[in-house]
């Protein structure tokens, strides 16, 4: 025996609505959204101030560096114009010569300053040690003789090791007297670049890595274009992992042993030179992530916060739908009887309204009595007339004249045919099966069965329908009972009014047809929804019950369209029935129509 066991937490989860998946849903990506946002945000923010501090100290280090570079440019300058060194190259040194390039040693910070004369012999030096340099046959001794300006040289003197040096020819009334050479220290400002731990080289206009804060960085080449085979051979030209840059916004990133770095170029007013600031993006990356952190804690807060608030407002709804089920329980008894009971009464209502509307027709019918054997009364006056004149003729022996007038009296028995199989219509119940009905033929047709009446108070009849069939879904008899109301209680209207007319149009439009019946009276002076209460009329007491345009409102609304009625602006009143369309008929050119 299998026994079925069921989750309760499933069974809760079934019973949540879609909608709330659907806006939990919406809820995390929108907070996936705004977590990607923000770290694109501060993301941007905290690099831009990186990158900010990085050209500040970029450019520190830069100034620095000219201004070193700057100071032995012009101390070479000035050593060419020593009138000592001259007479020390033009008679025989003595030891004032040594002195005068101590004492300039000691106040531009340089390592050495040496006296050449032009043929490359020592005259004076203050180089110490063993490891002292001929500059006398080094190549930038002859750039020196050959130009009149200050002649910069980088020596390498190990793998790991290099000096800089300037030289500046001594000459008097054009005649090359020697040569001045300057040893530049650029090691105590490296030594500071070091101390800081910044991450800062400067590089010449080959890419060579001349100073740098790391050892390891020192003489060697960022440039891709040199021999990889001669890099081999020579660690001083080694390639440096720097060459795989990664454009943003802030500036250039590379990656030097799996640590990113912001590169922030700066150019030295020096033959070439560039100071390259490495600003670390770690910690750019940490302040971001902290501050992810803490959206993320306290989007975790809000939600903690809104699932307690859902969870009381939840319980809070159980306990009020246990007492509403109760309570509707008890009510669906009371309205199980009282459904019953409007069943009934509309039953009694629907019957009682199809007799009130087939009362209407009646006593529409007997309203148009009068008028009907009017206009019966004169076909026959006529028919006497034509009959006495045939059988005068034909006693004349004139039986071609006679038979005229026998057509004649032929012509008046038809139209009195029609006359009265119209009133039998229209004294008929409608049925309840629809069909398709061109309005226009409705109209022909109810305008024909109030001929008498329009004819007996001198309304003129306008007209202004469509070429082309205005075809609707609906019951033609009820459909001309509406329309003979309409004419009635516009006829009525206009009782005493000088010029009565009548002007219906009816227009074919997208979706709907309308039929506008306007009338030349007084218009209405009540609510145009009074009109169509039921019992409601403006007529004098015995001329009318107010059903008419009860009933003809709710034969449109059977027929799925409205009944609508206001005040024209040029006068009158106008009533307009709406109808859905069977189809989309081609709109022609309106027929206007005027008639008596």
């Amino acid at each position: 025996m299998n026994q079925r066991i069921t989750d309760p937490l499933s069974a809760r989860l079934r019973r949540v609505p879609r909608t709330q998946y659907v806006l939990g849903g919406m809820a995390l990506l929108l907070s996936a959204l705004l977590l990607w946002a923000s770290w694109i945000v501060l993301s941007d923010r905290y690099m831009g101030a990186l990158a900010n501090r990085a050209s500040v100290r970029s450019t520190l280090y830069a100034n620095a560096i000219e201004s070193v570079l700057k100071t032995y440019t012009v101390a070479s300058a000035l050593l060419a114009q020593d009138m000592l060194l001259l007479s020390a190259l033009t008679g025989a040194p003595s030891q004032q010569t040594r002195l005068t390039l101590g004492g300039v040693q000691s106040t531009i910070g340089a390592l050495s300053l040496s006296l050449y004369t032009a043929s490359g012999t020592l005259v004076a030096d203050t180089q110490q040690g063993d490891d002292k340099i001929n500059h006398g046959i080094a190549p930038y001794f002859q750039l020196a003789l050959d130009q009149d300006i200050s002649v910069f040289a980088t020596v390498a003197i190990s793998e790991s090791e290099q000096r800089f040096y300037f030289a500046r020819r001594i000459q008097q009334s054009g005649t090359i007297l020697g040569v001045a050479v300057i040893e530049v220290d650029l090691a105590g400002l490296q030594g500071e670049w070091v101390a800081s731990e910044d991450q800062v080289f400067v590089t010449n206009a080959e890419d060579l890595i001349l100073l740098s804060s790391r050892a390891e960085w020192r003489y060697r080449s960022l440039s891709p274009f040199l021999d990889p085979l001669s890099a081999q051979g020579s660690g001083r030209f080694a390639l440096l992992p720097m060459l795989s840059l990664d454009p943003s916004r802030a500036g250039p990133q590379v990656a030097i042993d799996d640590e990113v770095f912001l590169r922030i170029d700066r150019e030295v007013d020096f033959r070439g030179w560039t100071v390259t600031y490495l600003a670390p993006t770690s910690e750019v990356n940490e302040r971001v992530t902290g501050a992810i952190a803490i959206e993320v804690m306290a989007m975790a807060l809000l939600v903690a916060f809104g699932l307690y608030i859902i969870s009381r407002r939840i319980a809070r709804r159980s306990l009020q739908l246990q007492r509403e089920s109760e309570e509707l329980r008890a009510l669906n008894v009371r309205l199980g009887s009282e459904i019953e009971e409007r069943l009934r009464v509309e039953q009694s209502l629907q019957e009682a309204e199809q007799s009130l509307e087939q009362s209407s027709r009646l006593a529409a019918l007997g309203q148009m009595s009068a008028a009907v054997s009017h206009e019966l009364n004169q076909p026959l006056a006529a028919m006497r007339t034509y009959l006495a004149g045939a059988q005068l003729l034909m006693k004349r022996n004139r039986p071609e004249e006679a038979m005229t007038s026998f057509q004649r009296i032929d012509d008046l028995i038809t139209r009195m045919a029609t006359i009265t199989n119209q009133l039998k219509t229209f004294a008929r119940k409608g049925g309840t099966e629809l069909a398709a009905v061109d309005v226009r033929r409705s109209v022909m047709a109810a305008l024909a069965i109030m001929a008498p009446q329009i004819g007996q108070n001198r309304i003129e009849i306008v007209r202004h329908m469509p070429d082309s069939p205005v075809m609707v879904r609906a019951d033609t008899m009820r459909l001309e009972q509406v329309l003979i109301n309409l004419m009635r209680n516009a006829a009525d209207a206009m009782r005493g009014q000088p010029d009565p007319r009548i002007t219906i149009e009816v227009f074919s439009g997208p979706n709907l047809a309308r039929i506008q019946v306007h009338d030349s009276g007084p218009g209405f002076k009540v609510p145009a929804a009074e009109l169509f209460e039921p019992f409601f009329t403006t007529k004098a007491p015995g001329e009318g019950v107010g059903l008419g345009l009860a009933i003809s409102a709710g034969i449109a609304r059977d027929l799925g369209g409205s009944l609508n009625a206001r005040n024209a602006s040029d006068g009158g009143a106008v009533f307009e029935i709406s109808l859905p369309l069977l189809r989309t008929p081609e709109q022609g050119e309106p027929d206007h129509e005027r008639a008596r």
